[in-house]
């Protein structure tokens, strides 16, 4: 065990949290990918118990097709330094299902400064038993599914199979954003996986992401990250 990682006062503050929480899944894992702590919530989505977590990768855990983009948004956050903040993704359930989470990732960091791992925090959005949140799933796979597309509040509402006004109170309740802003913050998260992972020209993954044009693509970018596409390329 990576005593250092563990008794770092960032990871003591953060175990006690989340210990007791069980809507949210809370882990620590080394720089290896290891599960150095896993709270009470994330265990019990797994249907495993602590003693079976600690040290297993998230490939073991969630298997290939999961943990290769759990893999890379950790790689990021460790390569940039910036945290990952209220990701939208699909973790395993304990009886086999996919559900939706909220997910946040940020670097721990040793009294000099190095990193030692990653805290991880998930949020399941069916932690409050809501039946229109099935509908909010649907509307964003649809939108990953074809990110490209001119999406309206209509057409997300049509999918979700609630009005348009019941959708827009389903996604601010739930995530605190309106539908327009969800859309764009999925077209961003989307444009900073092919900033960083492919070699894309920002004309084409402006086109990919269904911005009108690069120079919007550009301004909603700065908008939101703080800075250019093109920075945010070099940074990395």
């Amino acid at each position: 065990m990576d005593v250092e990682l563990i008794q770092n006062k960032s990871v003591v503050l953060f175990r006690q949290l989340v210990d007791g929480v069980p809507q949210v899944m809370g882990s620590i894992k080394d720089l290896e990918d290891r599960h150095m702590y896993a709270n009470e919530g994330f265990c019990a989505r797994l249907g495993l118990k602590s003693s079976d977590v600690m040290g297993q990768t998230v490939r073991e855990l969630f298997g290939d097709e999961l943990a290769d983009s759990y893999l890379a948004q950790d790689e990021l956050v460790l390569r940039t330094g910036r945290p990952l903040q209220n990701h939208l993704e699909l973790i395993v359930r304990a009886d086999g299902q996919l559900g939706w989470y909220v997910t946040s990732k940020s670097v721990i960091r040793s009294g000099a400064g190095e990193p030692l791992g990653v805290a991880v925090l998930s949020v399941d959005l069916h932690a409050q038993v809501n039946s229109a949140h099935a509908g909010l799933a649907r509307v964003i796979t649809s939108i990953r599914e074809r990110i490209d597309l001119p999406w309206r509040v209509p057409h997300m509402a049509q999918i979700a199979g609630v009005s348009s006004t019941s959708l827009e109170r389903l996604a601010r309740g739930t995530l605190g954003l309106p539908p327009q802003q969800l859309l764009q913050r999925l077209r961003l998260e989307h444009a900073v996986f092919l900033i960083t992972q492919t070699s894309k020209s920002l004309g084409e993954i402006a086109i990919e992401c269904g911005f009108y044009d690069q120079s919007s693509f550009t301004r909603q970018f700065r908008k939101v990250l703080g800075l250019t596409p093109g920075a945010y390329r070099r940074a990395g």
